[in-house]
């Protein structure tokens, strides 16, 4: 499963590279909020991660998140002390409740890359937006944007007890991208090598918004939230 080896070294990995600024990241989502629902009270984030949204959000909103790797919810539950996260698949979820704000991030959405998986994670993600709520889904790269298979730069990124280094390489076959992430951790007890291979869909942006409105939703779209990946937003009448 994704992020099994990664989880413990992924928030300093990302913010390390500076391609994550959580609270950047959520002064923007609250900006949106605003603007969109302003009497938002409680928030869900599907695909939460390692709960790094939520430790900002929690201060304004009553927060849940839900993910399907433990490994990740493992570093949440550390980081969010109090605070209800649930194991779930974006296809089958069914917290039994509705929320005012239902976030799926940074790209989360393109890990559903089976025939009508995309529609159905989204149909469940929206079942959960209160009357009035909004919800924000993040895609992955535009078809048309992405680049041919290449590898990228050495990343680096480290602090007082950890040095981590990834090199990746991405293929595309037709609509799925896979990514091998080879990363090198350093700590006080030596070096650990481990792989990662993280499969997406690469989905057209007007192929998101059908699924948010067939699911009830009337949606917007916000281009470029990352270079060549759109936000699709979806509000609830």
């Amino acid at each position: 499963m994704p992020y099994e080896k990664s989880a413990e070294i992924y928030d300093l990995l990302y913010t390390g590279i500076g391609l994550k600024n959580y609270p950047a990241e959520v002064a923007g989502l609250e900006a949106l909020i605003q603007s969109t629902s302003p009497h938002a009270k409680s928030l869900l984030d599907v695909a939460c991660g390692t709960g790094a949204h939520l430790a900002e959000l929690r201060h304004r909103y009553r927060v849940e998140g839900a993910d399907l790797s433990p490994a990740m919810l493992a570093v949440a539950r550390r980081r969010l002390d109090g605070v209800p996260l649930h194991q779930a698949d974006m296809r089958t979820l069914d917290l039994g409740r509705t929320f005012d704000v239902v976030l799926c991030l940074f790209s989360s959405i393109a890990y559903m890359t089976e025939a009508g998986g995309m529609r159905r994670a989204v149909g469940r993600i929206a079942a959960h937006v209160s009357p009035g709520g909004l919800m924000v889904l993040d895609g992955w790269v535009r078809p048309n944007a992405w680049r041919s298979d290449r590898r990228a730069d050495p990343e680096v990124a480290q602090d007082e007890n950890t040095t981590v280094v990834r090199l990746a390489f991405s293929r595309r076959t037709g609509d799925i991208t896979d990514l091998e992430m080879h990363h090198l951790v350093q700590t006080g007890e030596g070096v650990d090598y481990f792989l990662e291979t993280h499969r997406l869909a690469l989905v057209p942006t007007a192929e998101y918004v059908e699924a948010v409105e067939a699911a009830g939703l009337k949606a917007t779209v916000i281009p470029d939230y990352l270079p060549n990946r759109d936000r699709v937003v979806g509000v609830r009448a």
